[in-house]
């Protein structure tokens, strides 16, 4: 794969490896998930509507309704909490009328135009940084035993790569919350919600997630010099020396 030359693994370039693999995994669940805004709690009701017991159809639906009960609380206590949400492209609304309300998620976003501003900048920034950091982790791999590229240092050009992406990212978290004054999030989470104010809304899990990925690929700048460092030390120049040309140093 390498043509002839000498493939150096180290803790080091592990780690920044690993840590990078971290980060597009955090990445694409927060692209994928639809909580990144989460609406006010919602609790499903456990009585269902009475039907008659004397007839197959109502006697299999008591079984059944009460089996679930007992799976979700084990002694008729809440069925399951049902929260809609919104995402970056994905949301999750409550359909139907009570007793009869389910959770159906799915795509909204059919036209960008129809977004706001602030959330198509967050869109592209993660998007954006989620390919970046794809593109990262398989330039790592060849780093393994590629050094330079047009005299520039691989190990360098692929920490800036990352440092962009985790901006990138970060703006998008950023950018998020000046959407929130839109007609869909207001019908979410309350008439007065608004830049940067969620009202009754809470930041869900996607959000924290992609800061926290933000961050990561920051540190893998610094993860990057200490890999490329590992790779000049006196261990692996007396590997070389003897005429190896694959060198694992973990």
């Amino acid at each position: 794969m390498c043509g002839g030359v000498v493939v150096i693994v180290t803790r080091w370039w592990l780690a920044w490896l690993l840590w990078t693999v971290a980060c597009v995994m955090a990445l694409l669940g927060a692209n994928l998930s639809p909580s990144w805004l989460l609406a006010p709690q919602a609790t499903a009701p456990t009585t269902p509507r009475p039907l008659a017991l004397d007839t197959p159809y109502g006697q299999h639906h008591h079984t059944f309704t009460n089996s679930l009960q007992e799976q979700a609380s084990g002694r008729g206590g809440p069925l399951v909490e049902q929260r809609a949400s919104l995402g970056l492209w994905l949301r999750c609304a409550l359909m139907g009328s009570e007793p009869r309300t389910a959770l159906h998620c799915g795509v909204y976003v059919t036209n960008v135009p129809d977004l706001p501003a602030a959330q198509v900048v967050a869109l592209v920034g993660v998007v954006s940084a989620t390919v970046l950091t794809v593109v990262s982790c398989l330039a790592i791999c060849s780093s393994a035993c590629l050094r330079l590229i047009n005299g520039s240092n691989w190990f360098t050009i692929i920490s800036t790569m990352q440092a962009t992406a985790g901006v990138l990212s970060l703006a998008g978290v950023a950018a998020f919350p000046g959407a929130w004054d839109s007609p869909r999030v207001q019908n979410l989470c309350g008439a007065d919600a608004g830049v940067y104010y969620s009202s009754r809304c809470t930041v869900g899990w996607a959000t924290y997630i992609t800061l926290a990925a933000s961050i990561g690929l920051l540190l893998c700048t610094c993860l990057s010099s200490f890999a490329a460092k590992s790779t000049t030390t006196e261990d692996v120049a007396d590997e070389v020396s003897k005429g190896n040309n694959v060198i694992c140093l973990i």
